[in-house]
């Protein structure tokens, strides 16, 4: 539950460790629950920092981290920035969650009071914010990734490349390798978060990003340590640490080609907390337009955009098929017989008939102009052929007949 991501100097025991955790209410902005935390935190003389609170829906999550000592108690100071030690941090967030009325006290996922999974439908779903989709990408791979989410995106494309807006917190969806590279922004209130998509990347990961940032947000002390005291220094550990990012992680980047020039100004841009500034400064790193950081606010999209509306699987496909058909020219419309006119379609469909049915018929099948199974294979592949194009070409036919009356 508590850790020290610095080892001190000399390889020693560490003097210090944060414990990290986030409080879960039945409130959905959590301002009146940021309230009573902070007072019983300055009651308990607790060093620690409170974040801002982040409306979940119907929830609200708050974090903080609180100063322990290797032992796990916590860490005390009073009004002159003397320094002692309180009650073990277990039953410290126990305290807390029945203090200030939580729903829940997660621990890196577990309830520090019932010890179970923090498992909560409202906190799977959140409502509000927003996520935006950088990179090159057709109105047909949207839909797929609109199927596979369920959910609906606005498509559009820009002098900067294409963008996709999700009107919701999505910290990260699967792709497909036709669309990487590719960056998602996603904010909800004062959490931002980014992830990334490279050429090249494993296949292992089967689409997901290849690499993602969640940026700390906004925290204050809670109490107002003397300077140049010990709860001074040990408020100063807390900060620096609630503020680093993991620098490990960057540097793993490397294995996408990424410099080391990249790397370092990465590792200053992903520190602190997040804020559509901090989107802008990584997208400019990456060679990007930093205005497409704006997209991740809240406001209008341009009137070029496209709702992509969730479909069934077979939606989703005959959509893409659909898309990728009003999208052809020159020898792939040629190809494309979704890119045909409906009639146009259906007699197609009927030629192939014909044609299988004269396979069929005119064949001599005791000495066959070809191997019996390939005779058999063409005619049936042809006719397969010839029924989808008809029943596709009349399906299409009703439709605009019912569209245009």
């Amino acid at each position: 539950m508590a850790s020290s991501p610095q080892e001190p100097a000399g390889g020693g025991k560490p003097e210090w460790l944060i414990a990290s955790m986030a409080l879960i209410f039945d409130e959905p902005s959590g301002l009146q629950a940021h309230l009573r935390i902070q007072d019983t935190l300055r009651a308990r003389q607790s060093i620690s920092l409170l974040a801002e609170p982040v409306s979940w829906g119907k929830l609200s999550v708050i974090e903080m981290v609180v100063a322990v000592n290797p032992e796990g108690f916590i860490v005390m100071a009073d009004a002159s920035g003397e320094i002692a030690f309180g009650q073990q941090i277990e039953g410290f967030a126990i305290a807390l969650k029945r203090g200030t009325g939580a729903r829940y006290a997660d621990f890196d996922g577990v309830d520090a009071e019932s010890g179970e999974p923090v498992a909560d439908e409202g906190l799977e779903h959140p409502t509000g914010g927003r996520s935006v989709l950088l990179g090159s990408f057709k109105e047909s791979e949207v839909a797929l990734f609109a199927g596979a989410t369920k959910t609906a995106w606005h498509h559009f494309t820009t002098e900067h490349g294409d963008v996709a807006v999700h009107e919701g917190y999505m910290p990260e969806i699967m792709l497909s390798k036709s669309t990487f590279p590719a960056i998602m922004l996603s904010r909800l209130g004062p959490r931002f978060s980014m992830v990334f998509w490279f050429e090249g990347q494993n296949r292992k990961l089967h689409g997901y990003p290849g690499f993602g940032h969640g940026w700390s947000v906004a925290a204050r002390p809670v109490l107002d340590a003397v300077p140049g005291t010990k709860a001074a220094e040990v408020a100063d550990f807390l900060t620096q640490e609630w503020l680093a990012p993991d620098l490990e992680s960057i540097a793993q980047l490397s294995e996408y080609g990424i410099g080391q020039d990249v790397i370092t100004q990465l590792n200053e841009a992903l520190s602190g907390s997040g804020s559509v500034d901090k989107l802008r400064t990584v997208l400019e790193i990456f060679g990007r337009s930093a205005s497409l950081a704006d997209y991740a606010e809240e406001g209008d999209l341009p009137e070029s955009a496209t709702l992509v509306a969730p479909r069934g699987l077979g939606g989703t496909i005959a959509k893409s098929m659909g898309a990728d058909a009003r999208a052809a020219t020159g020898i792939r419309k040629f190809f494309n017989v979704l890119a045909w006119r409906p009639r146009t379609q259906v007699i197609w469909g009927v030629v192939e008939a014909l044609v299988a049915v004269a396979l069929a018929v005119l064949t001599d099948w005791q000495q066959p102009w070809l191997p019996f199974w390939a005779v058999a294979l063409i005619a049936g592949l042809w006719g397969l052929d010839a029924l989808s194009n008809i029943g596709v070409g009349v399906w299409r036919l009703v439709r605009a007949r019912r569209s245009g009356s």
